[in-house]
């Protein structure tokens, strides 16, 4: 992995946390049920951030990177996104 994508993936985990807890102050403040679906596609995209990011650290990670589909985080993302949007 490059020093860019390490960098990328470093914001992208760093952006999603700093956008997860904006989302729960969001939701503690006006309690909006649409917010706590926002708050999981941001805590999925964290997770998976973490997890992508820990792969490159540790060599015991890589085993579990190999069985790793992060495509999986991405159908959770749509399909909480999709409930999201139903709950007008």
């Amino acid at each position: 992995m490059s020093v860019l994508d390490l960098f990328i993936s470093a914001s992208i985990t760093v952006l999603s946390l700093g956008l997860f807890i904006l989302s729960i102050l969001g939701y503690l403040k006006r309690k909006n049920t649409k917010m706590i679906f926002v708050s999981l596609v941001f805590l999925v995209f964290l997770v998976k951030g973490i997890i992508l990011s820990l792969g490159v650290f540790s060599s015991e990670i890589i085993v579990l990177n190999s069985s790793f589909n992060p495509w999986i985080f991405d159908l959770v993302v749509l399909v909480l996104l999709y409930v999201t949007s139903l709950k007008g």
